[in-house]
This record gives C-alpha cells, sequence and structure tokens, in this order.
C-alpha cells in the first residue's frame, strides 16, 4: 500500500467542518478544538477565526498556517515540533481581508507543492464515511486552489492523488501514551469509580429492602453509564466481557454470564428468591465497563459472612 506525502489536516468552513480532521487537530493539539474546551470561548474571538487553520504532517516537517489570532494559543501545542514551518501573517497584514483570504490560498498552494499524493483524515473514529474526493473538492480551500493567478494551477483532485487515512490514524490514536494514560487517570478512571460509589449506594439500606432489590434495579448505575456513553463512543465490540452486568445467585451461572443478553435486564430476579432453591441469594457477580476506553472490573461479593471458601483437603 503506498504512502502519502503527507496528511492534510484543515479545519472549520475550510473542510465544511470535517469531523475526521477535527479529531486529528485534537491528538495534535491536546483536545484544543474539543467542544467542550471553553479556552477558546473566553478570547471573544468567532468560531471562524479561532479554527482557521491548515496543517500538513511531512514525514520530516510539518507545514501549519493559522492566523495571528490563533497563532498565540497555537503556539505552546507546536513550538517544540520539529522542521515546523510558519505560514501566518502579521497583525496588521491580517485586517486586510482580501489579502488575508489570498495568504490563506497561497500558503496552502505552496505547502502542498513537493506532494504527488495527500492523506485526508476523512472521517472520525465510529462515524466511517465513505471516502469521495469529490466532496473533497468542494471544501472552499480546496475548491480555491483552481483560482486563476493565485491558485495551484488546476483543480487540486485532478493534480494530487488523494487517499483516506482514517482507519491507519485511528490505530495511532487508540495507542496508550503518556497524554492517553493522563487523561485515563484523571477523568475516565475518576467517572468509572464514581459508578461503584453508586451502585453500592443501592445496598446501603435495610435488610427487608436489600432483599427486594432486583438485578435491574441494582445495575442501573452500570448501564446508564454505560448506554449513556455509548452514544458518542467509537468501541464497536459488543461481546459479554464489554457488557456491564449484576447477575444474582443462582442466575449468576456461565451460561446466563456468556449469553451476553445483559440489554434488557431481570427485574423477577432478586436478592430473596435467587438462592438455592428460591431461597435467598448467598452472593452476586458484577461488571462495570467504560464505554469509551479500557477500563472495566468484574467482581463477586457475598451477602453478609455466610460463606466458607473451599480451601481443599
Amino acid at each position: 500500500k503506498s504512502q502519502p506525502d503527507g496528511i492534510l489536516c484543515i479545519l472549520g468552513i475550510d473542510s465544511r467542518y470535517n469531523e475526521g480532521c477535527r479529531e486529528l487537530a485534537n491528538y495534535l493539539l491536546f483536545g484544543l478544538y474539543n467542544q467542550n474546551n471553553n479556552d477558546f470561548e473566553r478570547t471573544g474571538f468567532p468560531e471562524e477565526v479561532l479554527d482557521d487553520i491548515i496543517i500538513l504532517i511531512k514525514p520530516d516537517s510539518v507545514h501549519l498556517y493559522c492566523n495571528p489570532v490563533n497563532y498565540n494559543h497555537l503556539l505552546p501545542y507546536v513550538a517544540h515540533w520539529r522542521n515546523l514551518h510558519f505560514h501566518c501573517l502579521t497583525e496588521n497584514e491580517y485586517e486586510d481581508e482580501e489579502a488575508a483570504e489570498e495568504f490563506k490560498i497561497s500558503s496552502f498552494v505552496d505547502m502542498v507543492r513537493d506532494c504527488s499524493r495527500i492523506g485526508i483524515p476523512y472521517s472520525c473514529q465510529g462515524h466511517l464515511q465513505i471516502f469521495d474526493m469529490f466532496i473533497v473538492e468542494k471544501w472552499p480551500i480546496v475548491q480555491a486552489f483552481a483560482l486563476e493567478g493565485i491558485g495551484g494551477d488546476g483543480f487540486f483532485t485532478m493534480k494530487y492523488e488523494l487517499m483516506d487515512v482514517s482507519a491507519d490514524l485511528w490505530k495511532t490514536y487508540s495507542k496508550m501514551d503518556p497524554v492517553s494514560l493522563e487523561d485515563l487517570l484523571f477523568e475516565d478512571l475518576m467517572i468509572f469509580e464514581h459508578q461503584w460509589t453508586n451502585f453500592f449506594a443501592n445496598f446501603d439500606t435495610e435488610i427487608p429492602f436489600i432483599l427486594e432489590l432486583s438485578e435491574s434495579q441494582a445495575g442501573e448505575p452500570f448501564r446508564s453509564y454505560f448506554s449513556h456513553g455509548m452514544i458518542s463512543s467509537h468501541i464497536t465490540d459488543n461481546s459479554p466481557s464489554r457488557q456491564p452486568f449484576v447477575l444474582f445467585g443462582s442466575h449468576s451461572t456461565k451460561d446466563n454470564l456468556n449469553s451476553g443478553n445483559f440489554n434488557f435486564p431481570s427485574e423477577g430476579h432478586l436478592v430473596r428468591n435467587t438462592g438455592p432453591g428460591g431461597s435467598t441469594a448467598k452472593h452476586m457477580v458484577v461488571q462495570c465497563v467504560s464505554p469509551k476506553g479500557p477500563l472495566a472490573c468484574s467482581r463477586t461479593y457475598f451477602f453478609g459472612a455466610t460463606h466458607i471458601p473451599f480451601l481443599g483437603k
């Protein structure tokens, strides 16, 4: 499989707000363009100014077009990049809108000049789009490439071979690195632990009420956490090992665990009727799964000191 000469990432209106490009930018810039990032909102500048960036990543260098407004926000994240080429006007030059637009187009033409194959991060994880270079051709900055005089002398998609590099980038995103480890420990793990606190709150009650607790009621915190997170998750594994569940007593057999049918938890299996012969359950098997990452935890809990472990003969 041929490799691209560069990976092109265009943000904002210039790529018609392409999600794959934004995902790559967030990976490179520590989530700077996440929707929940308030740093940009505090600046008071419009979105089209802040996300006015084009990045071309080549094997031995990076080209970055930006403007004098977002330059200061980008600099802390990119200053250490090797062989970084900035394409940026001064504040005075940027005030002339027509000149600024022409500079952006000429910067774009200039940065891709040495390429023949260009990779496009077309799709974001979990939302695979069929790659269509004619849609890329309709991106405003790509259309502007064909302008006479300041453009690149012809249509972008006729001059360059475009290829979708989304799937290759997803493999990179999924690798554990210091940044993703920090997110896992200080964000995901804290939320994950909170679900267990909610789970145990169901059992923080009088004995008669615990006996009437159903698997459905007990597992509700785990299910809500999982199902809400899956709405925006890119994880597609729906095997039993990636499902939350709470199973009481005799209902926690291997067959029930392997069935993977945890979407409709039981209202009828209660603590008081899932023990041997319909008696009170002595234990439960529970699992909590993070919808957006590798975190998962399974535990067996015993109700009271009723269990005598088998220690061998």
